[in-house]
């Protein structure tokens, strides 16, 4: 694998565009929360990140609010991954690399291994970017662990696994950067209205378990759920985070065999 990622490297390492969007994925992350954090400090100037909504951007909601605002985010990193792929396509690189003595597996595995490291790399970000702005604002409740919720760092994760991987399908499917970005921008909100629909006017409970859906549910919008949310929707909810995982999981397999036998079956 090693080798692999090595000959991905050289193909990137002088890449300015790739440099330019992996800049982006990265700092748009503080960036965002930082632009957030500053308006409700504005508006209610006597206590940092403090406003009617609560404390958000304290201890342990920072956990919930950084990664709920991060989401918000992940049409940047889609457009890296459709951006470095459609280039193989583009450029022949992927075919040259068969002729080179890889499997077409083998580039299927080493894309999605870097997927993986990207939403590593961004986990980490929102990880960091939580701490800091916690810190910052410095008001953890008596009796309650700094730590308490930071599984939706993991939910994080998940998600832009989830959603990094649907967006390298639908390159593979598309092979055109504009093509595949604006299938993906479609898909997202095809998915939102559906889910909107049935579930608001038709009132059926089965689009809950959407591909996107799934993990969205993971992280919860965080600015009126104490306002809002009942003791029995919130023990719903952590009675589903199982059910969630477990579905993001299989439609992580699916995406995986689909770019797999898409590759492996296609035209080179």
């Amino acid at each position: 694998m090693f080798s692999l990622l090595r000959v991905e490297w050289l193909k990137v390492k002088s890449y300015r565009t790739f440099w330019i969007l992996l800049a982006m994925t990265i700092l748009s992350i503080p960036g965002v929360n930082y632009l957030v954090f500053s308006v409700l400090n504005n508006k209610f100037p006597p206590a940092k990140g403090k406003s009617f909504l609560g404390s958000p951007f304290a201890f342990p909601d920072a956990w919930q609010t950084v990664s709920w605002n991060s989401t918000l985010l992940f049409i940047i990193p889609a457009i890296l991954i459709i951006t470095l792929t459609t280039n193989e396509f583009t450029f022949k690189t992927h075919r040259q690399n068969i002729i080179d003595g890889w499997s077409r597996q083998q580039f299927i595995s080493v894309k999605l291994f870097e997927l993986l490291l990207l939403s590593l790399a961004c986990t980490l970000t929102v990880f960091l970017t939580a701490l800091v702005f916690g810190c910052i604002v410095n008001k953890l409740p008596e009796g309650v662990s700094l730590w308490q919720d930071v599984r939706f760092v993991f939910f994080y994760f998940v998600q832009m696994v989830s959603y990094s991987t649907i967006a390298f399908v639908m390159t593979l499917l598309i092979k055109r950067a504009g093509l595949s970005i604006a299938a993906f921008l479609i898909y997202m909100l095809a998915e939102n209205i559906v889910v909107g629909i049935v579930h608001n006017i038709y009132k059926l409970d089965f689009v809950n378990y959407f591909p996107e859906e799934v993990t969205d549910s993971l992280i919860p919008q965080p600015y009126l759920r104490k306002l809002l949310e009942k003791p029995e929707q919130f023990a719903q909810w952590q009675h589903q985070i199982p059910i969630y995982l477990l579905l993001a999981l299989a439609y992580l397999i699916i995406y995986c065999v689909v770019c797999g036998k898409r590759f492996t079956t296609s035209d080179l």
